[in-house]
């Protein structure tokens, strides 16, 4: 890692962090679940190189991080009236969505999307929404963990041969007894379908 930033993180260095995710810098950061591995959604080539980190399967999509309902407004495409208002209430919060996605999500990354499709959350993290918000962009992320290993709760947790390859991390030790990933729930049909329970009941 060549910056570390240890939370609670200053204004300052939260904008250093925005500015690393902008130069499409690979970093590890906390969420409201597990620790993240993550990059600016706009770049293939960063994305690209999650995949080489934690040697995840090509077929699987990377999840979106957004900071905000705008961003949801401008991401997603129509959702029934009553799967919306489900997830207000939960937003945010432990709960990934896969939603339609709108005309305007063509200037993500390929690996962001499949079949017209986006998984969004937003977490429930302030921090890291404030980073999001400013990074004017959502973040491309995923587990920081090898493909079917156990989720991390602290950056001593993520396994070594990733955290020699990020450009960046935040250390902060997220107070959970144990890695509960987020619910994934398909919201583009008639009735929600769970996909993955995790730490919200839908």
């Amino acid at each position: 890692m060549k910056n570390t930033y240890n939370s609670p993180l200053s204004p300052t260095e939260l904008q250093e962090v925005v500015e690393l995710l902008r130069l499409g810098k690979v970093g590890l950061f906390p969420t409201d679940t597990v620790y993240g591995l993550g990059c600016v959604a706009t770049s293939s080539a960063s994305t690209l190189v999650i995949y080489r980190m934690k040697n995840r399967p090509i077929d699987k999509t990377l999840p979106l991080l957004i900071g905000g309902w705008d961003s949801f407004r401008r991401l997603a495409g129509k959702i029934r009236a009553s799967h919306r208002k489900r997830l207000e209430a939960l937003w945010p919060g432990a709960l990934t969505v896969v939603v339609p996605a709108s005309r305007e999500a063509i200037s993500l990354s390929y690996h962001c999307q499949r079949n017209g499709t986006l998984a969004l959350r937003m977490p429930n993290h302030p921090q890291l929404r404030y980073v999001i918000e400013h990074l004017q962009s959502p973040i491309a992320a995923t587990s920081a963990n090898e493909s079917g290993r156990m989720e991390a709760l602290s950056l001593e947790m993520v396994p070594q041969a990733i955290r020699s390859r990020v450009d960046w991390a935040w250390r902060e030790t997220i107070p959970n007894d144990e890695p509960i990933p987020s619910t994934v729930v398909d919201l583009t049909g008639k009735e929600p379908v769970v996909l993955r329970q995790g730490a919200i009941d839908f």
